[in-house]
């Protein structure tokens, strides 16, 4: 049955709609309720709507068929790439890109490298189309215009709004952390330095013989602490006071700025249309039945998924997601004969053209021509759907329109997944498919999908995540052991020291190799903090599998910061304090943790200055690129090593929380901390701004999710404070007072507060964003799901690449002549956006 008859059908016989099947049979499980609303006027609508929508999908069908049949007279001539690896399609042709290629081409390495750079795109006329030289693989322009370092972070919008929210996150952490130094810091210094208690003098009695000593050790961190100053009660007192209105005002600080993260998210969120804008993702389809799957969905949102009969909803595009294991294999089955390659030329003395490499080739070519006929396979039978589909509407408000009226729960999401994606007890309202609910959400942004990831089960998820925590669990365990370990020996040394040096025994070589055993040690924890347990978690966290990068990187950055704070916090707690007791003397508490907030204000802006990172990568390329064509790189492997190191937004988040716990957990005891992390967070802005200017690869794309569980990780450090003050209080005066027991409920309850919902109903943020036709907006996509989806994304780069030269294209973006079309062939493993 043809489009235009089944669409006659459906408007004659709309009363029954809903009781008959739709394509082919596979729809019809669709609520009475929503049928009635359409009056007899409205069914004559939607039967024009449906006709011109018959006819534009036969002139869709009619253009892609020449769209494919252009592709494929230039597949003759021209490589393909896909799934960020690298497939080619027949022969490659001399002159013409090849992701593969031995020798690999510096030159083109290196326009590659410059088009990733973290810079802007140079300002075109809009009125002139001209010539812009691109990189072959990507697509990404090679002259671009750098950022100066002297610039706002909104500079930066173009990459997204993760970038810009990260460095006003900073900024935000510099005023809280500047708020406690004016409110209550300073005046703690001045007291603690006006203290008198650790000049005091003790008695002790050792070995028959009275000795003197002052209470604490001769050491400016004591006297700039707390402990200086416990026989003043007067200023104790304040000093409470001052901490409670300090948190007041830090509480209204951060609601505020929860607001002014929206208002950045929405103002770039104005000025760049991305994908995201018009696309919601459909889960928990039916899959395994005989459909057009895309038709079928179309269908659907077109006329089911309001209630308002009134509104129109036109689907623009639809992107299936397929379980891609089968070509992952073979692509690692590709790597396996790349590297049988490279050991092949290396055996015949260097010589490309050998028989046996000529061999290997033609196993190359055979097995790139597998992975494109299955994936032809998936996207033309919809063998291997996952259930999962990105529907992309005509505009904005339609998007908004379909997700309002068509909410779920996670209890609906948990009860669909235990009864193999059935529900029961559906209402007329519910948009469902065959028994099956379709939950909607919020589309993440193309490049932010994990294509190898999304399509992983629930079931499998489920497992990985439960083993993931195991794994964790047992990680920071063995290392928090091993670190407590370390401490209380290192302590035990102090304690023993400390008494031969009282006793007269102790030479000053012997006190010296004491004191830089202590800090070597210090250092080597430090440094396993900061390279081995980010690497560690960074590979529990992968095996997790999670279908998006955000999600990836706020898991991470939970683990990260937790495990860096309970190393760095916790055990000197339990070490100095429960165990040991020695809060104010020799290698206690004071001492100790006032040696990690001065590491935490140098170390990592001072890392991040002299960048290893960069530094290694620089000194292997050019070892590499010194080999000439004994280097024994693909094109591919030659470009990402010309690339600079990729900027990872996970790690700098969880640097910065864990500096905020800490400082707020222990700030009470050591004032003096809260003015070195203020100023080392400062040094940390400028130094990373730098570094993803001029030192740093930008590949993901980050959305306000991770800026928002940021905000709710910050807001920790009003119960951290309360905690700190209350166990410092008790430390050093063996009481606890009424404040704090005000201050530890009051945190419990601001825990639990809605805080996003208060904000946006303190702070409202408008959104003035012109509503555009998808038409009009994805003229200057970057990128979108289905160039994006390694299963689809041939075809769309073909078509994609074809509307780049055509006439009637007018957007300035993508009018581009693409001169190396003619250089090297067809532009292939483009990875397009930022």
């Amino acid at each position: 049955m043809s489009y235009q008859v089944q669409h006659q059908n459906q408007a004659l016989n709309y009363q029954n709609i809903r009781e008959k099947n739709m394509f082919q049979g596979e729809y019809g499980q669709q609520s009475h309720q929503r049928q009635q609303q359409k009056s007899n006027h409205e069914i004559e609508r939607i039967t024009q709507i449906q006709q011109a929508k018959v006819s534009h999908h036969q002139f869709s069908q009619n253009d892609m068929s020449y769209e494919h049949r252009i592709s494929n007279s230039q597949n003759v001539r021209h490589h393909e790439t896909s799934h960020d690896q690298h497939h080619s399609i027949d022969n490659h042709h001399e002159g013409h890109y090849n992701p593969l290629q031995m020798p690999c081409d510096w030159e083109i390495a290196r326009k590659h490298a410059l088009s990733r750079r973290t810079a802007k795109e140079r300002t075109k006329d809009p009125t002139r189309t001209q010539q812009v030289e691109t990189c072959p693989c990507c697509g990404f322009e090679v002259d671009r215009e750098d950022i100066p370092y002297c610039s706002d972070p909104m500079a930066l919008s173009f990459l997204g709004s993760g970038f810009t929210l990260f460095y006003n996150y900073l900024k935000y952490c510099i005023i809280i952390l500047f708020i406690q130094l004016l409110v209550k810091q300073i005046h703690n210094l001045y007291t603690n330095y006006e203290g008198s208690y650790c000049s005091h003098m003790k008695r002790e009695r050792m070995e028959g013989h009275i000795i003197e000593e002052p209470y604490c050790p001769d050491s400016i961190f004591l006297r700039l602490s707390l402990a200086n100053k416990l026989d003043n009660r007067e200023a104790l007192e304040t000093m409470q006071v001052l901490n409670f209105i300090s948190i007041f005002i830090i509480m209204f600080v951060l609601l505020y700025f929860r607001k002014s993260q929206r208002q950045i998210d929405t103002t770039i969120d104005e000025e760049q249309l991305t994908p995201a804008d018009y696309t919601i993702c459909v889960k928990n389809i039916p899959t395994g039945l005989s459909v057009d799957y895309k038709a079928e969905l179309t269908n659907i949102f077109q006329n089911y998924a309001v209630l308002d009969s009134s509104k129109q909803i036109i689907v623009r595009k639809v992107v299936l997601v397929y379980d891609i294991e089968e070509i992952i294999e073979l692509e690692k089955k590709l790597d396996n004969l790349i590297e049988k390659k490279k050991e092949a030329i290396q055996e015949h003395n260097y010589d490309f053209h050998h028989q046996n490499v000529l061999k290997i080739d033609e196993e190359i070519e055979h097995l790139e021509h597998q992975i494109h006929k299955i994936e032809e396979e998936y996207e033309l039978h919809n063998t291997k759907f996952s259930g999962i589909a990105f529907v992309s509407f005509d505009d904005e408000s339609m998007k908004q329109l379909v997700l309002q009226d068509n909410p779920h729960t996670s209890s609906e999401r948990m009860k669909s997944h235990l009864n193999r994606g059935q529900l029961e007890g559906l209402s007329n309202n519910d948009l469902q498919w065959k028994g099956q609910k379709l939950f909607l959400e919020q589309a993440p942004e193309p490049n932010d999908v994990d294509w190898e990831f999304i399509h992983i089960t629930t079931n499998e998820k489920i497992f990985k995540r439960v083993r993931a925590w195991i794994y964790y669990i047992l990680f920071e365990s063995a290392a928090f052991f091993i670190i407590y370990l370390i401490s209380h020996r290192l302590a035990l040394l102090g304690d023993e020291a400390h008494e031969e040096e009282l006793k007269g025994k102790l030479d000053q070589d012997t006190k010296r190799k004491i004191n830089i055993m202590s800090f070597s040690i210090s250092m080597l924890i430090v440094l396993f903090n900061k390279f081995g347990v980010a690497k560690i978690v960074h590979y529990i966290v992968d095996d997790e599998k999670i279908s998006n990068k955000t999600k990836f990187q706020i898991q991470f950055v939970y683990k990260y910061a937790l495990a860096l704070f309970l190393n760095a916090a916790i055990i000197s707690f339990l070490v100095d304090i429960v165990i040991l007791k020695n809060v104010k003397g020799a290698g206690g508490f004071i001492q100790n943790e006032s040696q990690i907030f001065v590491l935490n204000a140098i170390f990592p802006p001072f890392i991040w200055c002299i960048d290893p990172w960069s530094l290694c990568k620089n000194i292997w390329r050019k070892h590499i690129m010194s080999k000439g064509e004994k280097a024994l790189l693909t094109q591919q492997e030659a470009n990402k090593l010309m690339e600079e190191p990729d900027y990872l937004s996970a790690k700098r988040y969880s640097d910065v929380m864990k500096t905020m716990w800490f400082t707020f957990m222990y700030g009470t005891a050591i004032p003096l901390g809260t003015l070195f992390s203020a100023f080392g967070i400062l040094i940390y802005y400028f130094v990373d701004y730098y570094n993803i200017l001029r030192r740093r690869t930008v590949k993901e794309s980050i959305s306000i999710q991770l800026s928002t569980e940021m905000i709710e990780m910050l807001e920790y450090i009003i119960p951290w404070c309360a905690f700190g003050e209350m166990i410092m209080t008790y430390t050093f005066f063996h009481e606890v007072s009424k404040i704090d027991i005000l201050l530890i409920i009051m945190a419990i309850i601001y825990q639990q507060l809605p805080m996003e919902d208060l904000s946006e109903y303190l702070f409202p943020v408008e959104n003035n964003e012109e509503i555009k036709p998808y038409a009009e907006g994805s003229a200057g996509f970057d990128t979108d799901y289905d160039r994006e989806n390694p299963v689809t994304r041939h075809k769309a780069l073909a078509e994609w690449n074809q509307k780049q030269k055509s006439d009637e294209n007018q957007n300035h973006k993508t009018k581009k002549i693409l001169y190396q079309q003619d250089e090297f062939g067809y532009i292939a493993d483009g990875h397009y956006g930022h």
